[in-house]
């Protein structure tokens, strides 16, 4: 939609019009008479083989010269489609793991088998589209985490950032530690009421710079709330040397780490064993965390002054050199 922020500025237009009636001439007709006349004047224009004429000015470029700086001034806009957003949103960091323990098949999505992460970054995606109004961003993390989306109200955005993400892009162990403190820190980067953080993994800590102590107090430091949430099945049938044995896939799998970092921060600990788990998960996450009611909107605006001012500034100097 193409607005003005300054509409009013086109009551100026006709100023220049104005000036012109009210003002009188520098000379009149009475004081060009004493202008000094040059009687060999044509003479001089001869031996010179010059052509001199008297400049006439043309009043069409400056009047679209000045139409264009009012315009200008006017602050032309583009106005975007309004975006919801809370008066209350929160700020909700995902941690994700993407090691390569991530690569398991032992959840089902519409009866195909598929690896712990497509199964998480499915019902992240259901998570992120069901928030709309919080502030959504996302880490990743392996042997390193990284910040793969600040926090915003985009969740469209969003949604294709999580939909590439890739197993092992961060590395093949797992740094949550390091991936606590960063979803913590950036959880506070943008003012909330409330500052949440999803930790969601299937092993242990046994990489990264910061360890899951450190990680944890700073979450207790910035009030920030922490679900946990552990990924894998208890059970696998598996074909081996012997035959079809059970295997337990979540061997790795540090229930009691993720257990005291909900504790400790006020937040809560799952265990998703099954797609049908981690669905009943986040539906719970929502009740807990509602989405708030009350909420605004917002336009993005795209400034077009430079436009009519850069064309402006053509029709001006178009009138100058008429005048040259």
């Amino acid at each position: 939609m193409f607005s003005f922020l300054w509409p009013f500025i086109a009551l100026f237009l006709p100023f220049p019009w104005i000036l012109r009636r009210l003002l009188s001439p520098v000379f009149s007709d009475n004081q060009s008479k004493g202008a000094i006349k040059v009687p060999f004047f044509q003479r001089l224009e001869q031996i010179s083989g010059a052509k001199t004429t008297l400049s006439q000015s043309n009043p069409v470029w400056a009047i679209l010269a000045w139409f264009c700086f009012v315009l200008s001034a006017m602050r032309p806009m583009w106005l975007g489609a309004p975006i919801p957003v809370q008066d209350n949103a929160r700020n909700i960091m995902l941690a994700l793991d993407v090691s390569g323990s991530m690569a398991e098949e032992d959840f089902d999505l519409k009866g195909r088998p598929v690896t712990r992460l497509d199964m998480l970054k499915n019902l992240t995606d259901d998570f992120i589209q069901s928030r709309s109004g919080d502030n959504i961003g996302l880490v990743i993390f392996g042997s390193e985490a990284y910040v793969y989306a600040p926090l915003s109200p985009d969740i469209k955005t969003l949604q294709e950032l999580n939909s590439e993400i890739g197993i092992g892009i961060a590395g093949q162990q797992t740094a949550i530690g390091e991936a606590l403190a960063l979803a913590t820190q950036n959880s506070t980067s943008v003012p909330a009421e409330s500052r949440i953080v999803i930790l969601m993994s299937d092993g242990y800590a046994n990489a990264g710079t910061v360890s899951v102590e450190d990680g944890l107090k700073l979450a207790q430091n910035q009030g920030v709330k922490v679900y946990t949430v552990g990924i894998g099945s208890s059970a696998k049938i598996v074909q081996d040397f012997f035959g079809m044995v059970q295997v337990n896939p979540s061997l790795d799998l540090d229930e009691k780490t993720l257990k005291e970092i909900a504790d400790a921060t006020g937040g809560k600990y799952f265990r998703a064993k099954t797609t049908k788990d981690l669905n009943e998960i986040f539906d719970t996450i929502n009740k807990l965390e509602p989405v708030e009611q009350k909420e605004h909107f917002i336009r993005p605006q795209k400034e077009l002054f430079y436009i009519p001012l850069m064309v402006g500034m053509f029709f001006f100097l178009l009138a100058i050199r008429r005048r040259v």
